[in-house]
């Protein structure tokens, strides 16, 4: 079971995105894997889309993120619990990775594909952002 985060996903979806080529190779050794995400990754994503970076179909891409094999919606609980990792790690991870992580926690995840660095703070994660 792995976590999908926005980084990752822009990579795949975004025109001329950093990790554009780094997404699309990760991607075949991850079809086979359980695929999570949550409700914070996806307002990420349609916030990073623009008509000049994307130019698929922004329902599509809404579908396909909501069909993922889990796709989490925060509750208030998790957002307090958020709040506390928030204070937790000294606002050195911000607020929407710590609800990516409260995720993770909820489902017992301890793999995220990303390419944000701030998830290496965290002890018991894996982050898969290349080969492996």
């Amino acid at each position: 079971m792995i976590f999908l985060d926005t980084s990752y996903i822009n990579g795949l979806i975004l025109n001329k995105d950093t990790y554009a080529s780094l997404s699309r190779s990760m991607k075949p050794i991850l079809e086979e894997e359980t695929k999570v995400t949550n409700i914070t990754v996806l307002l990420e994503v349609l916030n990073s889309v623009d008509k000049y970076n994307f130019l698929g179909d922004l329902e599509d891409l809404k579908n396909q993120l909501l069909n993922l094999n889990i796709f989490d919606f925060l509750t208030d609980e998790d957002y307090e619990r958020a709040f506390e990792l928030f204070k937790f790690y000294n606002r050195s991870l911000n607020f929407a990775d710590c609800t990516i992580l409260q995720t993770m926690q909820n489902h017992g995840i301890t793999r995220i594909a990303s390419f944000d660095s701030d998830f290496d703070k965290i002890k018991g994660i894996e982050r898969v952002y290349g080969f492996y």
